[in-house]
């Protein structure tokens, strides 16, 4: 038994050995941190050096900003494509110099890529300078787009032991500028009687029971009771209706036109000072014929004067026409009223207009861009070869002029159906063209330029419409030839 026990101790005495062999770590901690130095040590290395790539991209993205900026400055944009490039290019250059840690070849294209594509009109046709092949390109820009991409590396302090000399840095900006055309607006302002309609409802009110029923202050010079539709009697003297109107202080939408167009000068001149443009404007009116109003003559060639001060300042000789007595203009001569004629105010304003707009950019030998401003009522009432027209306005010669690049705005001041309230006039003005349907609005839109018609009626706020309407038509001008 006492020689078992001893064997058994004998045999047991080697495996207490390995057990406590196995479970003692004393020690452990200090080979897993010796063993762990080496990933940890390239970890914070390779950190450090991805840290600095991240900065230097992040200072090359700056550079590439500033010199795509440097090729779309307005002053650059004065220059060729060419010009803009070589710009952009040099300032990469001189911002990116002697970064610590680089590797960038600037001479080489794939590592600096640079464009600048020009448009010289607004419909987007133009040339593209890469910096590296010659673009013919020596005119000023309407649109200008610039492009900076580069691609580089960031030289590793510890990657390189590893076989990773090097981290790749890339990346691109873009900046764009657009030019604000130079443009010449011609102003053509209805002054036919339709437009002698009082402005607000309470007007209207007051005009219809000043006349027994008529809604417009008709001016007549032959005021008697030989011609009792359109002259009242007020203590006992006869008064045409512009005097009843005047009389009794309604304000008639001619009046507000008249301060639109006022209003729209004094926005115009803000505006291209803003927008560092050149605008100018002619002003015309028309009823049974065309009258240019301001310039009386062409300057330079032009029917339109830079000087938006004096050309507000004539506004007013824009005049409402004056009949002798219903359906004679002239005392005698029997015209039915024909005192809306759009044929011959279109005829009047196409020769006033030039044969082509330009595309408004500063560049020698280029005009500016042209816009018609049309602010009518658009009820057509002429008299062409001794047949009376009546109702929308013709819009061939609106093609015509959209044809040589002109664009078309209209303010319409509605044409109101219950303004027709005499037995002729409902029948041959409002249910034919008014109600139940309109047929003077589409005539109207068709004639205007996408975009650029806009509706205004009684009790509306003609100055803030046509303001509206301007600055639309400045807007389109920027993207649209």
């Amino acid at each position: 038994m006492i020689v078992r026990a001893a064997l058994r101790r004998l045999a047991r005495t080697p495996l207490a050995l390995f057990a406590n062999l196995r479970d003692d770590q004393r020690g452990n901690v200090l080979m897993i941190v010796g063993l762990s130095l080496i990933p940890l040590t390239f970890s914070a290395g390779m950190a450090i050096d991805y840290s600095r790539a991240m900065r230097l991209q992040t200072k090359l993205n700056a550079d590439a900003d500033a010199a795509a900026l440097a090729a779309v400055t307005r002053p650059m944009m004065n220059q060729s494509s060419n010009v803009a490039c070589t710009t952009a290019k040099n300032m990469f250059i001189g911002q990116s110099a002697g970064l610590s840690g680089l590797n960038f070849n600037a001479a080489d294209p794939t590592q600096l890529a640079i464009s600048v594509t020009d448009s010289a009109t607004p419909s987007g046709t133009g040339t593209t300078s890469t910096c590296t092949a010659s673009s013919t390109a020596t005119t000023a820009s309407y649109s200008r787009t610039a492009t900076v991409a580069y691609h580089a590396t960031s030289q590793n302090a510890f990657g390189g032991i590893l076989g990773l000399s090097a981290l790749p840095i890339h990346g691109s900006s873009t900046a764009y500028s657009a030019v604000a055309p130079n443009i010449d607006f011609y102003i053509m302002i209805d002054t036919s009687p339709s437009m002698l309609l009082p402005a607000t409802s309470g007007g209207l009110a007051a005009m219809t029971a000043a006349t027994n029923g008529c809604a417009f202050a008709c001016h007549q010079t032959n005021t008697s009771s030989s011609d009792p539709g359109h002259t009242s009697r007020v203590n006992g003297v006869y008064w045409d209706y512009y005097q009843v109107a005047r009389n009794a202080n309604i304000v008639l939408r001619t009046d507000l036109v008249s301060v639109a167009v006022q209003d729209l000068t004094t926005m115009a001149t803000t505006t291209a000072q803003n927008n560092h443009a050149v605008y100018r404007m002619g002003l015309s009116d028309f009823d049974y014929t065309f009258r240019q109003i301001w310039p009386t003559a062409p300057v330079g060639g032009y029917n339109v004067d830079g000087n938006l001060t004096t050309v507000g300042a004539h506004v007013g000789d824009a005049q409402v026409v004056t009949y002798c007595i219903n359906n004679q203009r002239v005392c005698g001569s029997n015209d039915n009223d024909t005192g809306t004629n759009f044929t011959t105010a279109f005829s009047g304003i196409l020769g006033k207009m030039p044969a082509a707009a330009g595309n408004g950019t500063n560049n020698s030998g280029d005009t500016p861009q042209a816009m018609l401003f049309i602010i009518t009522d658009g009820m057509r009432d002429e008299l062409n070869s001794g047949s009376r027209y009546l109702g929308p306005i013709p819009t061939s010669q609106c093609t015509t002029i959209k044809n040589r690049g002109i664009r078309i705005a209209i303010l319409d001041t509605q044409y109101l159906p219950e303004s027709a309230s005499d037995s002729w006039s409902v029948s041959n003005v409002k249910n034919p063209y008014l109600a139940p349907t309109d047929h003077i609005t589409p005539a109207l839109t068709a004639c205007a330029s996408p975009g650029l018609f806009y509706q205004v009626t009684t009790d509306g706020d003609i100055s803030a419409a046509l303001g509206t309407l301007f600055q639309k038509a400045v807007a389109s001008a920027r993207l649209t030839q």
